[in-house]
Parts: C-alpha cells; sequence; structure tokens
C-alpha cells in the first residue's frame, strides 16, 4: 500500500496542490450476524448517507496510490480477519471501515477507534465502528431518530479519521514532519484540561467567541475513558456533534472540519460545516464560565425554555459534563420539527410542528381563556428584515405577525400573557439562521435553505434512498 508524497515535494509552494476528494470503503462482513432488518438499515440507510457527506467534504492530502491492499504481511486487522479482498485486489479507497454490532449493558450507543495507521504519515487507514443493537435500533418514520442515528455515525466516524486522544500526537504540519507544541493542558473550572492548539483549529474559535487569548480547543475533561479528552468540552460547545452524548439537534460545525485539518491529513469543505451559534461574540469571559443571559444560552433552576440551538423546548438541565452550567435540554415531546409535539402543545392552533416547516422555539406566558398561564415553549415561523441595528423579527402566532424590535415582552392580540422577544440582531444572525441540513448530504444541491436532491434521493438532507 502506497501513498501519494507528492505534496511534500520542493515545488510544493510554487502551486497549488489538487487534492482528491476522500474514497471510503465500508465493509460490512461482521454485521451479517445482527438480525436482518438492523442489518439492512445500517447498511442501506445509515451508513451510505454518511459516507457521502464525508467523501464530500474532505479531500485527503496523502491519498492511496491506486488500489488499497495489504498482502498476506497483515492477515488479522482490527481484531478481525483481513478481507480476503484486501490481501489480493484490494479496493479503491483511501479509508477502510469495519461496520458491526454487539448488545451490550449500558448506555454507549456504539464504539468506534481507528487500528492500521500508515507507516509514513499515520494517517488513520482502517477502522471500525460497533453499533450496540440495544440502544441503536431502526428508526421507521421517526425522522428525528433518523437524524440522531445520522450524527451518531458522522460522529463516531469523526473520531476514527483523527478526532481522538491517540491521535492527537501524530498530527503533522504542512510539511509533513510531526507536529510538536500543539496538546497543551490548562486548568479549566478548576480542571486540568486537554487544550489542541492547531492554527485552523484556533483561529477560527477565537473569531468566533471574540477572544483573542483562547489557547486553543479545550476538550472534554470529565466523563472517564473514551469520553475525556476525545471530544470538545461540554460547556463551551453545548450541541456540537463532537461534544459527548447524545441530544437533539446538534450541528457540526467548522470547529470539527478544522480539527481534521489540524491534522495535516485532510483539506475540509466548510461548505458542509453547519451554522453554529452557542457563545459566538460572547468574549473571554464565555470561555471563562461567564455567560451573559441570553434567552437561548442558559438558564436557572429547572424552568422551562428555548434549547441553544433553537429547534426545542426543554427543561434547565444540570449537565455533570458541562461542570455544572446549565442549559435548556432539547426535549423530544417539544421539538418543533416532530408532528407529534403538537398533541402536547399549548395553543395547538396557533402553532407550526413539523420537519421542513421552518419554525423556531419561543419562551413566553401566552394563554387564553381556556388554558393556564405560566413559562412555555411554543413554535412559531418567523422571518427577518432589515439590516444591523435596524434588525427586526417577525414572529407569525396564527394570524397575527408579532413585531420584535429590541429583547424583550410583547404582547399578541386577543390573549394573555406574552411572548419573549429575543434580540433581533443577535437571533437574526445565529440560532435563527436557516440552512440546508449536512449541505444535503453531497446528494443534491442546497437552493436558499431547501435541498434540491438529486435522481434517486429524497429528504430534507437527500439523505433518503428513493425505493
Amino acid at each position: 500500500m502506497n501513498e501519494d508524497m507528492s505534496s511534500l515535494t520542493s515545488d510544493r509552494r510554487l502551486k497549488a496542490k489538487i487534492y482528491p476528494q476522500i474514497r471510503i470503503y465500508p465493509d460490512f462482513t461482521y454485521l451479517q450476524t445482527a438480525p436482518p432488518d438492523f442489518q439492512n438499515y445500517i447498511q442501506h440507510k445509515l451508513v451510505p448517507p454518511v459516507i457521502s457527506w464525508f467523501q464530500q467534504a474532505l479531500q485527503v492530502k496523502y491519498p492511496v496510490l491506486g488500489n488499497f491492499k495489504l498482502g498476506n504481511s497483515v492477515p488479522v486487522v482490527c481484531t478481525k480477519r483481513t478481507p480476503q479482498v484486501l490481501l489480493t485486489t484490494g479496493v479503491s479507497a483511501d479509508f477502510f471501515v469495519f461496520f458491526d454490532s454487539d448488545e451490550w449493558e449500558g448506555y454507549t450507543v456504539a464504539s468506534s477507534k481507528h487500528c492500521f495507521l500508515s507507516a509514513t504519515t499515520k494517517r488513520p487507514l482502517i477502522a471500525t465502528t460497533i453499533f450496540n443493537r440495544n440502544i441503536l435500533v431502526p428508526p421507521g418514520n421517526d425522522v428525528l431518530r433518523q437524524e440522531k442515528n445520522t450524527y451518531l455515525l458522522i460522529h463516531e466516524m469523526m473520531h476514527t479519521l483523527g478526532f481522538s486522544a491517540n491521535a492527537y500526537e501524530f498530527f503533522i504540519d504542512e510539511n509533513g514532519d510531526r507536529r510538536t507544541g500543539h496538546i497543551k493542558y490548562i486548568e479549566l473550572d478548576g480542571k486540568n484540561t486537554t487544550v489542541i492548539d492547531v492554527p485552523p483549529l484556533t483561529n477560527r474559535l477565537r473569531s468566533f467567541f471574540g477572544c483573542e487569548s483562547i489557547p486553543g480547543a479545550y476538550m472534554e475533561n470529565d466523563g472517564g475513558s473514551g469520553t475525556i479528552d476525545s471530544h470538545f468540552e461540554r460547556r463551551l460547545f453545548v450541541y456540537e456533534a463532537m461534544s459527548s452524548g447524545d441530544i437533539y439537534g446538534r450541528r457540526i460545525s467548522e470547529f470539527s472540519l478544522a480539527l481534521l485539518e489540524g491534522t495535516g491529513w485532510y483539506i475540509p469543505n466548510y461548505k458542509y460545516a453547519e451554522p453554529y451559534s452557542f457563545g459566538q461574540g460572547q468574549g473571554c469571559d464565555f470561555v471563562e464560565g461567564i455567560y451573559k443571559g441570553d434567552l437561548y444560552e442558559t438558564c436557572q433552576g429547572n424552568g422551562r425554555g428555548c434549547s441553544p440551538n433553537g429547534v426545542s423546548g426543554g427543561r434547565c438541565y444540570n449537565d455533570a459534563l458541562a461542570n455544572g452550567h446549565r442549559y435548556h435540554l432539547p426535549e423530544e415531546h417539544f421539538h418543533c420539527e416532530n408532528i407529534n409535539a403538537i398533541d402536547l402543545a399549548r395553543l395547538p392552533d396557533l402553532q407550526v410542528f413539523g420537519r421542513g416547516t421552518e419554525s423556531k422555539c419561543f419562551s413566553g406566558s401566552l394563554h387564553d381563556d381556556t388554558s393556564k398561564g405560566g413559562l412555555m415553549t411554543f413554535c412559531f415561523k418567523y422571518s427577518c428584515s432589515g439590516e444591523g441595528q435596524d434588525t427586526k423579527l417577525h414572529i407569525q402566532v396564527g394570524g397575527e405577525l408579532v413585531t420584535c424590535e429590541s429583547a424583550g415582552e410583547v404582547n399578541v392580540t386577543g390573549y394573555e400573557g406574552s411572548i419573549n422577544c429575543p434580540d433581533p440582531l443577535n437571533f437574526c444572525n445565529t440560532v435563527g439562521v436557516q440552512f440546508c441540513p449536512r449541505n444535503c448530504m453531497g446528494r443534491g444541491t442546497c437552493i436558499g435553505s431547501r435541498c434540491e436532491c438529486y435522481q434517486g434521493f429524497s429528504g430534507v438532507d437527500c439523505g433518503l434512498n428513493i425505493e
């Protein structure tokens, strides 16, 4: 197996190197012991769109030349017998993944690791992902569960490609030399915390938070083996897909792709990152743990409010991985994209639920004569107008259009209570930004905020095969 090392030739600074898209080969040999419906779901409905996303999102700087094959010198890999195809003809791939399943006790949904590295660049070449059938189940028609599973697999494959504590030491620089000084240890919330400082990631973090002194990406400092150091710190990256946990509305942000760029092995296409806003522009105080109290970023007690990404209502949650900092955890039965959430809604005739409806969560005490008051969350469609300080947020409450010109409470004609307006400028440029989920998985074209799927694919993200 040979890699293309031409990017390290002496003329690399004289002309731009065009890198190929990464080729990923999935192997389902060991999945055949799973029940047929589970095997069919993983092999045909979950894995293909995720691989499509990675193959569009990443170029590989040191691709395998020709076919990827190991030869007879490697009879066992990832504790599994090496597939015959890797010993003979090989496969057209730069990265090979075994998919398997098992049944475990506990809450681990999947376990992934790379288990074969390039002899020259140390780039991961072979990996394994094992799903826990006790927790991960085929979602049927539950589109929110399918989305959760999609982010789960993106998360797991990120680990195998290099987002993992056992890979950081092998990161290389633009010259192909082993990077040094990029793994730091800094105290955060009274805990010794690993910080990964690679230029593509650190520069983006400083710009995003508005904090020039941030030393790099703080990694998770709690949670035990497999969690600690191999994920972004939950307090700073609550709903980023590479924080630990499985919550609704996660996002693959620019930061996950920037860490992969920082490995020295890949060139990401940042069009495949999704909008992310938790803590945006809040400065070094936010990094140090001082939240400014925005409606979507902090909470006290156990009250109800909107999740940090605005997709759902939820209870104020005390998260151990977030070092005691609280946020509203999205709940399925108050999720704006869950069509069944209307059954538990106060004032259901005024609200809009469902996948692709582009409604967001707003909190308030709105009620009528037949319902009780008190703080509740609502799912309303919205739009923005104006620019800068003249930005206005318009919330469609049934037949009434409510305009927010500043943060504060607004009334709705014919109803008691009020709606809590977020700051319009902040909302319209962060939580309220509309986008194509995962840039249509590389299976369609993003037009505005909707995916126009290529032939053979469907769904709001083009993740479904037309059968």
